[in-house]
């Protein structure tokens, strides 16, 4: 049996619907297309009105889907994807994943026809609540050849629904599906299946990367020698930040830390295999266990690649984040959404307990050459104008800017995804206005910037 895994495209017009495939198909556009990384030179064919318009964006392995008006080049690796797919081909599954964000695919129609193609018996949607009416016309679409499973954050709290009005998709797998992929291709019993989710993560099989995208997943804020490889150290994320969507709706607060030997043996095993020069730990928070990470690092020191990570400011002491610059590591991301101490007391991130401004100012004067980039938001519940201009004003005191490389900062929309503590803390009072979800785009004015009024 066949179970294909699959990320479809995200490119929208408007408000065009998949139905009529926004492919960029005339001469000119496909032009465009080869020319995005030129932006000056593709932003002149929206002057002549040449594709005006289009939104590129992601979805699978992404916890705050967004797009952009440009081709993005930022696709994340799938993680939940890559391990379920690891382990059906353990447990004798032929497997395969195409991700079409990664291609660079524009055309839906001509998607379909490559999944048809490939002769599933089973197809896997990862699907996300932004790119929902996209996810549901590919059901549909590729229903016609094959069992369709429908998977992700979005069912946490919409499986029953889509499961009443979709009679065409046969399984339904809640938040995070490597256990449930395995248990729906042994079935194929139709229906929901509920989240199983993995505490140890080294008891799996490394994830599936025998694909042609798997050295194409890049993280552009941390601009390492490509190929990147992105992997786990750990999974979940025990803090409670109530819009966080992976950790309420994929996880359910659950955390799995691997042990550093087996991820420094995995790194050495993908390196050898697939020729990765960098590492990208894509953790949802990478410096958990301060002895933990401090092992990691000697491992890391060994292998003597570049690495970069995302994790927290409030987590580790500043001698281990010195250890880390020590082992080769060249670049941190960091979630910090606002310094305003009300606000994050309202979305319970938990990291106004510590001087975390001391601990960024730390790196920033003691690493003139480390990648930091810290990632903020804009609308968060009480977030006012005056409270994100002022947090502008001080990543700029702090030497953060959209042209230093070295010191970066991005700014996205807040949204109360389904199945997260913001959006049941919402949802009584702004629930008509809430299941608009084209407005859950992270990169664009969400419904948070209506609740707030």
């Amino acid at each position: 049996m066949k179970i294909l895994f699959v990320n479809p495209p995200v490119i929208r017009f408007g408000t065009d619907s998949p139905e009529k495939d926004p492919r960029l198909n005339s001469p000119l556009c496909r032009l465009k297309l080869l020319l995005h990384k030129h932006h000056k030179i593709f932003h002149q064919f929206d002057r002549l009105g040449i594709g005006k318009g289009a939104r590129f964006g992601v979805r699978a392995g992404s916890r705050w889907p967004w797009t952009l008006n440009v081709p993005h080049e930022a696709p994340p690796y799938p993680f939940i994807m890559g391990y379920a797919a690891g382990l059906l081909k353990r447990e004798g599954f032929d497997v395969n994943i195409i991700d079409a964000v990664a291609d660079e695919e524009y055309s839906y129609r001509h998607f379909v026809d490559v999944v048809r193609n490939e002769h599933a018996d089973i197809v896997v949607i990862e699907c996300s609540t932004p790119t929902i009416d996209i996810d549901l016309w590919m059901a549909h679409e590729i229903s016609t050849f094959a069992k369709v499973a429908l998977a992700g954050p979005h069912l946490t709290a919409n499986a029953q629904e889509i499961e009443k009005d979709h009679a065409c998709i046969t399984f339904l797998l809640k938040g995070e599906y490597i256990m449930s992929a395995l248990e729906m291709a042994r079935s194929q019993k139709p229906g929901i299946y509920e989240s199983d989710i993995v505490t140890d993560l080294d008891g799996l099989p490394y994830p599936f990367r025998d694909y042609n995208s798997s050295t194409i997943y890049y993280e552009p804020t941390m601009p390492t020698p490509r190929p990147q490889l992105q992997v786990y150290g750990s999974k979940g994320c025990p803090f409670k930040c109530s819009f966080c969507l992976w950790p309420q709706t994929m996880y359910e607060g659950k955390v799995a830390l691997r042990k550093p030997e087996n991820i420094a043996t995995e790194i050495r095993y993908c390196v050898e295999k697939y020729g990765y020069k960098s590492i990208l730990f894509d953790d949802d928070t990478f410096n958990l266990g301060t002895e933990r990470i401090s092992r990691l690092c000697d491992e890391l020191k060994q292998i003597s690649i570049p690495w970069t990570m995302m994790g927290r400011l409030d987590c580790s002491p500043d001698w281990l984040f010195d250890k880390m610059v020590d082992s080769g590591c060249v670049g941190m991301r960091f979630g910090i959404e606002t310094f305003d101490i009300d606000t994050l007391k309202k979305i319970n991130k938990g990291i106004e307990r510590v001087d975390f401004k001391k601990t960024l100012k730390h790196l920033s004067e003691s690493y003139p050459s480390l990648y930091l980039h810290v990632t903020m938001m804009k609308d968060l519940p009480g977030q006012t104008e005056e409270i994100h201009q002022s947090d502008m004003k001080i990543l700029q005191d702090l030497g953060f800017s959209a042209e230093n490389v070295y010191r970066s900062f991005q700014v996205s929309a807040c949204a109360p995804f389904p199945g997260t503590k913001m959006y049941e803390d919402l949802v009584k009072e702004k629930g008509e206005l809430l299941q608009d979800f084209s407005r859950y785009d992270g990169h664009q004015v969400t419904v948070m910037n209506e609740v707030n009024k």
